[in-house]
């Protein structure tokens, strides 16, 4: 659980570095006035202490890992969520038009709904915490598994910075989702609801005499 919390927190502290633009030094797209080697170490700092501090207060409340890992769950699943009406949407729109179709989820409103999913990602971890574990976990694995593929095959997986960045400026719809992403993304729902299902089950029928006296 201290390897998850762990790694939940290094990335969203990187995102949040990455929105500040700290690390636009790593960032190949990026002018070089805005490029800081100073800022990039600060940025790394930050990750450092706020992984350092997050295992800290969850030695002290065991509820706080999986709370803080539905947060970020919550908010890895609205990038794609919003990534992917976005995708839908921009197909309709035709490259060259005088004006491009504005997208589907803006920022603003995308930025409300990262926050409510990832609010309901954490109340969800809070109180269905076993539950909760095992989804993280199955999904994690299944996640690996098809964008590992990627990294042999890539029929059309985007870069997550790409997809993070798409939810988080207005496109005007130019943002255009391959249909093989779709397929990715039902490949990994599908091994997602096998690997839950087979592993609740084997819980369920397991000693679940060690979970009384944990406080998750």
């Amino acid at each position: 659980m201290k390897l998850f919390v762990g790694l939940a927190t290094a990335v969203i502290a990187m995102v949040v570095c990455f929105k500040l633009n700290w690390f636009a030094l790593f960032d190949p797209t990026e002018p070089e006035k805005n490029k800081s080697a100073f800022m990039a170490f600060l940025g790394f700092f930050c990750v450092l202490v706020s992984v350092i501090v997050m295992i800290w207060a969850f030695k002290k409340f065991m509820r706080l890992a999986p709370t803080f890992i539905g947060f970020c769950a919550g908010f890895w699943f609205s990038i794609y969520f919003i990534a992917a009406i976005n995708g839908i949407g921009g197909m309709f729109t035709v490259p060259g038009a005088e004006q491009a179709t504005k997208d589907v989820i803006g920022p603003y409103t995308g930025a409300v709904i990262e926050l409510l999913i990832s609010l309901l990602g954490g109340i969800i971890g809070y109180n269905y915490s076993m539950v909760f574990i095992l989804l993280i976990q199955t999904f994690i694995s299944s996640y690996l598994i098809v964008r590992g593929s990627t990294l042999l095959i890539n029929l059309g997986f985007p870069n997550e910075i790409v997809l993070m960045q798409s939810v988080t400026n207005e496109t005007n719809g130019l943002m255009k989702l391959p249909t093989s992403f779709y397929l990715y993304s039902t490949a990994i729902l599908g091994i997602w609801g096998f690997s839950f299902h087979h592993q609740l089950q084997k819980e369920m029928h397991g000693d679940m005499a060690k979970y009384e006296d944990e406080d998750f």
